[in-house]
């Protein structure tokens, strides 16, 4: 299914994308200069602590105050920082193009938006969509170019297929091996749940953001009486009544649904973060930075 982008070059998109950017850096989303302390130590501008001098360490890194006080030659050690790989994995199932706007509309800002940061911030970008598999990766990189990249990458999505995550992630992380921050972007809508998917990630030692994007009236019904609904990926189609009793059972298993989800990610410590297509974009990525652990 063809699906028309927002266009990432609209001068009036461009400036809220560096509006956030800016939010970010007094935030530190990602850190001012794309620098993530590892448990990895090795010379570099932050100090962690002493050890003892050995024969053919680097004498600048002695500490001659020490030796003039103690008469003992310790060796500064520094954490070693580094950029980090941010992965966007999109969802472009059949039922991301349902709603108004639709939810791959939606989709492809807020990724944009979170891609552009950590591009202005020096981190490392890359990523994939996914339906019954993954398709369309983007190769990771950085810096200006990757911009680009990236905006061609989103712009190009069109939905199709059904949702399988568990198979798009195995591919996913297969592809990227290198462990980073996966912000995934989807309705979670998926026959078989989400629970697996999200463990294997979190077994791949990657951070987890998950940005779940619902429409508005899948939330919300406002329809009554005779109701046909279809299944716009499986092509199932079903007849009922729909009545008060039924509409508050339905919020009852949503509630429901949206709570599992919610403890599959804090079991796994990962982010999750809910929204509708009708919160405008940034006032959402706004949200995300000011909220979620992952990116500080």
């Amino acid at each position: 299914m063809a699906e028309s982008s927002p266009s990432f070059v609209d001068p009036e998109f461009l400036k809220k994308l560096e509006r956030l950017r800016l939010i970010a850096k007094r935030l530190t989303w990602t850190g001012a200069k794309g620098e993530h302390s590892s448990s990895r130590k090795g010379f570099s501008l932050e100090f962690s602590d002493y050890r003892r001098y050995q024969h053919g360490d680097d004498l600048r890194y002695v500490d001659w105050n020490i030796y003039r006080r103690l008469d003992r030659l310790l060796l500064k050690v520094f954490t070693a920082e580094e950029e980090m790989n941010v992965y966007l994995l999109v969802d472009t199932s059949r039922s991301m193009a349902e709603g108004t706007p639709s939810k791959i509309s939606y989709a492809k800002r807020v990724a944009a938006a979170l891609g552009y940061i950590g591009l202005k911030n020096l981190d490392r970008v890359g990523g994939a969509s996914f339906s019954s598999a993954l398709s369309r990766p983007l190769t990771v990189g950085r810096g200006r170019k990757q911009i680009l990249s990236l905006f061609d990458f989103l712009t190009k999505l069109s939905c199709d297929g059904e949702t399988h995550l568990l198979s798009a992630i195995r591919s996913f992380t297969t592809l990227f091996p290198h462990p980073g921050l996966v912000v995934l972007v989807s309705d979670l809508l998926d026959p078989r749940g989400c629970r697996a998917a999200l463990e294997e990630l979190a077994r791949k030692k990657h951070q987890l953001l998950v940005i779940h994007i619902l429409d508005e009236q899948e939330i919300t019904p406002r329809a009554a009486g005779d109701v046909s609904l279809l299944d716009v990926e499986g092509g199932r189609e079903r007849r009922f009544f729909l009545d008060a009793d039924l509409l508050r059972r339905f919020q009852q298993e949503l509630q429901s649904y949206f709570q599992e989800i919610e403890s599959v990610c804090s079991s796994r410590q990962a982010d999750y973060l809910r929204t509708t297509t009708k919160t405008p974009f940034d006032e959402f990525v706004l949200q995300t930075l000011r909220q979620v652990g992952s990116v500080t």
